[in-house]
């Protein structure tokens, strides 16, 4: 209900704030427990209400795993979007990419886990849909790649398809080893694997960073 003033109602807005509650209580007790041992009334009890009330929000258990998905999806497409529009060379496009979409991963650790070993249990025109968005992140890093080989930054004979699906694995596979907390901050991490990145398109060894250390070293003894 919009306000006299053409603004949003308080109502409307706590309505708004406590789906953001109930999607995020979802993210986290389908990461902890999985989403197949995980019932309506965890994610309740995560939340704080009665589980009659989640159903003012969503229609099913499947309904909330597809709208963590179409949330997380719409920010990682807003951020392709922001990198293709770039007005930089193709290489320096693909590894700002790379950077920041790893960073996404790290920074989001719990959604993309969720997406890469929940997204099968979905069923129907959700499963149609999600299946349909991960070809078309496909397509998008090979144009990236393939931008960068009609520039002159990468081989001409690099197989594009097999180094979309290796960027892909690699960027994929950050929720399977990363812990918050680690010796290396997100940030560093993202910046060491955009270098890799670029150079496994473009053949150059990148650039040598330093090991980023987060914890402090423990005082030596007097």
């Amino acid at each position: 209900m919009a306000s006299k003033a053409g603004g949003v109602s308080r109502e409307d807005g706590e309505r708004r704030n406590r789906a953001d509650d109930v999607i995020q209580a979802a993210v986290e007790t389908f990461h902890d427990k999985g989403y197949s041992a995980t019932s309506i009334q965890d994610v309740a009890d995560r939340v704080g209400v009665l589980k009659g009330s989640l159903y003012h929000y969503i229609d099913s258990k499947e309904d909330l795993l597809a709208r963590i998905f179409e949330e997380s999806d719409r920010q990682s497409f807003a951020l392709m979007e922001e990198m293709e529009a770039l007005d930089v060379p193709a290489v320096d496009r693909l590894r700002e990419f790379a950077r920041l979409w790893s960073l996404w991963y790290l920074e989001n650790v719990e959604r993309a886990s969720l997406y890469f070993n929940e997204w099968k249990h979905l069923t129907g025109e959700r499963l149609a849909a999600v299946t349909q968005t991960r070809h078309e992140y496909e397509a998008r890093v090979e144009r990236m790649i393939r931008a960068c080989k009609a520039d002159g930054g990468a081989d001409p004979d690099l197989d594009t398809h097999y180094a979309c699906f290796f960027i892909l694995s690699a960027i994929n596979g950050l929720p399977i080893w990363y812990r918050r907390g680690g010796p290396d901050s997100a940030e560093h991490i993202s910046e060491v694997y955009a270098d890799m990145i670029v150079a496994t398109v473009t053949g150059s060894k990148g650039h040598k960073r330093p090991r980023a250390k987060k914890r402090k070293a423990k005082a030596k003894a007097a």
